[in-house]
């Protein structure tokens, strides 16, 4: 028995062994991979958006909810914690039935109906239409050429809308005008914090919105171990911890992400950010501002006092900030001379007791989410190498 492997080629393709399945499987795959994944993300959002911290009890079948029975399963899974990774997220164990009966269903086709440019009974057939290619795949039944089509023609049907409000909401971007009429705008626009400040954007639909906050690093030692090598102890941001100490954020907010940290150098002075977001919709800040607002004025509180408290005792370790140390190393290319930042180490993995809320890493100005997304939310790796731009 001879498994032969693919070859990866010097130009970023794969020389692909003749034995190995017909090409339009894999295909297939990667089609209804990123179709499935991008509904449960969907499905996620608008549950989440219409009934807060209830969204899990969405019934899914005979009585049982997505809550109590994908509980059932991560307990499965856990018994089998050795294979593949281990995931949390309630949304990643329902299966497509399951998902197509939530959109559907008489309770909840309220919420999504907007979202389809079509009616319920038509949606249904081209679902279900999908899910029979779905289930020859993943039962090892054969398929033809021709279903990959059809699963593109229904996927692009299907999901016009739905690309358009998953790219609005990951792709937030505009910039709040200062003259923006709304009372939770001026009430967030007036919180400040010595070591973190926030800039406030909405997306271009005016649906969703962004807080996007600045940690200040404070870098509590720095040692040049070499003319080309810098270590540093700093302070970092334990975003996920937001969602367990602050519960009108959990119980409001669609999502928490992370950027990459950045860090640059000038004469030898180092200047290192933290930065992540917080998304709500526009309609959820203007019913329960106060309660936001206010959950955002101790978050900030709470950054500040422990932020003073680490730099003064670095073996301290509060609620929200903690040390970590980074690094910095001299690098030449050409003509071109700078410092390289590794700052891996304040990023915050996806972990199995994370909120669903918590979304890891993310990028932020999304344009093909469906197609050519690389990572999806509460999955601790990457599902493909990053297409750049260029």
């Amino acid at each position: 028995m001879e498994w032969k492997k693919a070859e990866k080629k010097d130009d970023n393709t794969y020389a692909i062994p003749a034995r190995w399945l017909h090409m339009y499987y894999y295909e297939a795959l990667n089609i209804l991979f990123r179709f499935e994944n991008s509904l449960r993300i969907f499905v996620y959002i608008i549950l989440k958006n219409a009934l807060n911290e209830r969204w899990s009890d969405a019934v899914i079948s005979e009585g049982n909810t997505i809550k109590s029975e994908t509980k059932k399963r991560i307990t499965q899974a856990k018994a089998h914690g050795y294979l593949g990774f281990e995931l949390s997220s309630p949304m990643l164990y329902l299966n497509s039935g399951e998902i197509i009966d939530i959109i559907t269903s008489e309770t909840y086709w309220k919420y999504f109906a907007p979202y389809f440019k079509t009616n319920k009974a038509i949606l249904t057939s081209k679902l279900q239409e999908i899910g029979t290619v779905r289930n020859s795949l993943a039962h090892f039944r054969p398929i033809k050429e021709d279903d990959i089509e059809l699963i593109k023609q229904n996927t692009k049907h299907i999901m016009l809308e739905v690309e358009k409000t998953l790219n609005q909401i990951a792709g937030i971007s505009d910039r709040i005008p200062s003259n923006y009429q709304k009372k939770w705008f001026n009430d967030l626009s007036e919180l400040s914090s010595k070591n973190c400040q926030h800039t406030l954007y909405k997306s271009r639909d005016d649906h969703w919105v962004r807080l996007e906050f600045k940690y200040n690093t404070p870098i509590i030692n720095q040692r040049k171990l070499t003319n080309t090598y810098i270590h540093f102890l700093i302070g970092n941001v334990r975003t996920e911890q937001i969602l367990k100490k602050h519960p009108a954020i959990k119980k409001h907010c669609i999502y928490i992400h992370e950027f990459n940290s950045s860090g640059r150098m000038n004469d030898e002075i180092a200047t290192i950010n933290k930065r992540f977001s917080i998304i709500f919709s526009n309609k959820t800040l203007e019913e329960n501002e106060d309660e936001i607002i206010k959950d955002i004025s101790n978050i900030y509180k709470s950054i500040d006092e422990e932020t003073n408290l680490i730099t003064q005792d670095n073996m301290a370790r509060g609620q929200f900030i903690e040390t970590k140390t980074v690094s910095s190393s001299f690098i030449k290319s050409g003509n071109h001379e700078y410092w390289s930042f590794n700052l891996n180490n304040t990023i915050t993995a996806i972990a199995n007791n994370d909120d669903v809320e918590f979304w890891g890493l993310m990028g932020q100005f999304e344009t093909d989410f469906i197609a050519g997304k690389d990572i999806y939310p509460w999955m601790p790796s990457t599902i493909s190498e990053e297409e750049l731009p260029f």
